[in-house]
């Protein structure tokens, strides 16, 4: 995927980067602790699988995280799932950096990249108990739609379209 520098920047004392295997374990730790915080199972086995060779389950992809001095604070990342559609998927942030406008961010900036490499739609899954996401999910445009199920932890499905 083409991948060029953000629009907007990124707020103050983070930076930005394209994941790397080096990251897969504090990446692991990062979104395995949010997902416990909101009483939701990691699956290293199936669905968070992809996070163990980053490098691999990525390759044509993007996995991006964003730290704050050289720790990891935040995931982000875009698969296609067609010619048209993308996913954003694995979107998190630790507790300490929330509210801080690193969601509005990634999802501007994931919406930038979508655009860029000709995708016409964004679509997510998430669960229920993600509050915050799903408010910033609707802030920036994004519809709920039928959920297909295709996450065993999630039960709620959005869309955007980009053109």
């Amino acid at each position: 995927m083409t991948i060029n520098p953000p629009l907007t920047a990124i707020p103050s004392d983070f930076t930005t980067r394209k994941a790397t295997n080096e990251d897969s374990k504090a990446i692991q730790e990062l979104i395995f602790g949010v997902l416990k915080e909101y009483k939701l199972k990691p699956e290293p086995d199936s669905t968070d699988k992809d996070l163990f060779d980053i490098e691999k389950n990525y390759q044509y992809d993007f996995f991006g995280v964003i730290e704050l001095g050289s720790k990891i604070v935040a995931t982000f990342a875009l698969s296609p799932l067609s010619d048209e559609c993308a996913e954003l998927r694995k979107m998190y942030a630790t507790k300490k950096v929330r509210g801080k406008g690193l969601g509005k961010w990634m999802v501007k900036y994931i919406i930038q990249i979508a655009k860029e490499n000709g995708f016409s739609e964004i679509e997510l899954e998430t669960a229920s108990s993600l509050r915050e996401a799903i408010i910033l999910y609707e802030k920036m445009g994004f519809i709920e739609k039928q959920f297909e199920n295709k996450t065993p932890r999630c039960d709620k499905a959005f869309t955007i379209k980009l053109r």
